[in-house]
């Protein structure tokens, strides 16, 4: 079995144990979480089995990853205020709804379009990945990005919290592809904040990931990644601590896997 799929069996398990035990969750959450959970096992065992390199290395870690953000979001019972108000206390104190109120049209605009970019970035990745890597390992590629989600979306059901945007009012700033943005995690997000930041830990893995490449494209990759924590806290869909545990989260996990 491709450590990839090692790894999600675990998360998928770890999910049902909640869906079980943990106390606080409604039936029907209990349920979907369950169900989609093994969606997710019936995803993952075959990886050991089939032979197709599409499907053992595109298709299956892929809808393994969507799963696993979906049956997370499933575990949710109710916000923590406490938390929130603490998140939201740093961004203050670090002075982002200031920044933000400071921020031209085009950098909102630039920021909104750099934090949209996260979608393609995988498949962006793999192709860099087996392009400059010596040797490419699809199975290490897929483990770096699959556990550095997981870590993320691990925590939700310990630390719950709404985005920044759910609570605050208003709009941070005036942009025409906010709009994209908000389409797409209304009908496609679990709508709940994860800390660590699920979209700062990608950036940043993927990144990591081709160091083998020139430096030109490490570094815009680099700069991809900032891009993309810099729209996530200032288009207020992230606390800053969300992005920061996320870059730690994606460090720790190369550093981890490197070798």
């Amino acid at each position: 079995m491709p450590t990839w799929a090692a790894v999600s069996v675990g998360y998928f398990l770890y999910v049902i144990a909640l869906a079980s035990a943990m106390p606080g969750i409604r039936r029907a959450g209990r349920v979907r979480a369950g169900a989609t959970a093994l969606v997710g096992l019936a995803v993952a065992l075959p990886a050991g089995v089939v032979t197709a390199w599409w499907l053992q290395s595109l298709l299956l870690p892929v809808a393994a990853l969507l799963l696993a953000y979906r049956s997370s979001g499933f575990l949710w019972r109710a916000p923590m205020p406490r938390i929130e108000a603490a998140l939201a206390g740093t961004d203050r104190a670090l002075r982002v709804p200031a920044i933000v109120c400071w921020m031209p049209r085009l950098l909102a605009e630039f920021l909104e379009l750099a934090y949209a970019g996260v979608y393609p970035l995988i498949p962006i990745a793999l192709v860099l990945h087996f392009t400059y890597a010596p040797t490419p390992d699809v199975d290490w590629f897929w483990t770096v990005i699959l556990l550095t989600d997981y870590a993320c979306f691990a925590m939700l059901p310990w630390v719950q919290t709404r985005p920044p945007r759910a609570i605050e009012a208003g709009h941070p700033w005036q942009a025409r592809l906010r709009v994209l943005n908000l389409h797409i995690l209304d009908n496609t997000s679990i709508r709940m904040n994860t800390i660590p930041s699920g979209h700062a830990a990608e950036a940043l893995a993927c990144a990591l990931i081709v160091m083998d490449a020139p430096a030109a494209i490490v570094a815009w990759m680099f700069f991809n990644a900032g891009a993309i924590s810099a729209g996530a806290v200032f288009g207020r869909y992230h606390y800053s601590i969300d992005v920061i545990a996320g870059w730690i989260v994606a460090l720790v996990t190369w550093a981890v896997l490197r070798n």
